[in-house]
């Protein structure tokens, strides 16, 4: 018996095509032929191919969301290093859909929907309460939770993109670039240096 066709049916058919094959395969026909209905049947749950691909970000931001929120530490600052090796982790461990989040269509994640945030937005506010948690507890300086989260989101993106379209390296050293990349940057802010530089 065949399962109804829901948006989430669609993201996740979809999802399993650009996993295997890649974001170029990602169609609504594609979609449709692996759900055992025709391309138009799809057009009751999403719009066109972009909000297709949206509906996968959308899923795959909640997962990244998800792993956040999992990491442990004892203070703050221990959370924002959790959370960046674990942006960093993700986009290691899911190349294909990290780049259909954040590079091949990053306007995916510059708009609302319907009233909802942007999906950014969300991957920004999970560090931004976490600045600020860190700023309450004295760990790091008051000043633009903002700035701070994005400097911080910067880096660990910077890490993934580097890892994914530069030169190869072995895994010991791409353990160490991210590491050491994400304590050299909450070093630099929690020393204020890179706040009052800016």
């Amino acid at each position: 018996m065949r399962q109804p066709l829901t948006r989430e049916a669609i993201a996740e058919a979809a999802r399993e095509i650009l996993v295997a094959e890649g974001l170029h395969a990602v169609s609504l026909r594609r979609v449709a032929a692996m759900l055992g209905v025709t391309a138009p049947a799809l057009y009751a749950h999403v719009a066109d191919k972009r909000d297709l691909l949206q509906g996968i970000v959308e899923r795959e931001i909640d997962v990244l969301i998800e792993r956040f929120r999992a990491v442990g530490g004892e203070n703050p600052i221990e959370r924002l290093e959790g959370m960046s090796l674990s942006y960093i982790d993700y986009g290691m461990q899911n190349p294909d859909l990290f780049r259909a989040m954040f590079l091949f269509r990053p306007e995916l994640t510059s708009e609302g929907r319907a009233g909802e945030p942007a999906l950014g937005c969300q991957v920004h506010n999970a560090f931004a309460d976490e600045v600020r948690a860190a700023q309450k507890s004295g760990d790091l300086e008051a000043g633009n939770a903002d700035l701070t989260a994005l400097t911080l989101w910067t880096t660990a993106h910077g890490v993934v993109t580097t890892l994914l379209t530069g030169p190869t390296m072995d895994i010991g050293v791409r353990s160490k670039l991210a590491e050491s990349a994400v304590k050299a940057i909450l070093t630099g802010l929690r020393h204020g240096s890179l706040l009052h530089a800016a």
